[in-house]
């Protein structure tokens, strides 16, 4: 991040959480975070100071949302930090099984839709399995930058611990 970005975070446990601050911390302009649970929201509200945003109607719901509050532009930057066991409809479920993937992509999708044209995908969220219908076109006609896995913890650990350190992170 260069600072001013509009983050938005879906997932609202302690990895969301972590990812606002990171992201105010970072300089971000406004940090959005998306759950299914409010309780959650709720948590990640009072300890990050994000907006919040409750998926209860579907992806394309939070998506419309985000995009409002972004003017249509959409989010700088879009975190995955649910993974590959979102909370899914029977149908999901039914179409993972017939096509012997685990769990849904479901967040990772609605990530690459909320996100502006050229902005960033990062995948904190993790997912062991191919997956069919792979919005590869989205990724390619938005110009995303996709990145994810494992946590770099190394690269990150003084400068995660001197935050600690002087209380900017707790």
């Amino acid at each position: 991040m260069k600072g001013g970005e509009t983050v938005a975070i879906f997932g609202s446990g302690p990895v969301g959480i972590m990812a606002a601050k990171s992201a105010w911390l970072r300089g971000a302009a406004r940090v959005i975070n998306i759950d299914t649970l409010q309780y959650r929201l709720d948590k990640t509200k009072l300890t990050a100071g994000s907006e919040t945003i409750l998926w209860k109607d579907g992806a394309r719901d939070v998506v419309e949302q985000i995009r409002e509050l972004t003017h249509g532009r959409g989010a700088d930057v879009c975190v995955e930090a649910v993974g590959f066991e979102p909370e899914r409809s029977l149908l999901d479920r039914a179409k993972a099984v017939i096509n012997f993937e685990k769990g849904s992509v479901k967040v990772l999708e609605a990530c690459m839709s909320a996100v502006r044209r050229g902005g960033i995908v990062s995948v904190l969220g993790v997912y062991p399995a191919t997956y069919d219908n792979f919005p590869i076109g989205q990724f390619f006609d938005k110009g995303i930058t996709l990145k994810g896995g494992q946590a770099p913890a190394h690269k990150y650990i003084d400068e995660l611990l001197n935050y600690v350190i002087q209380g900017k992170l707790y």
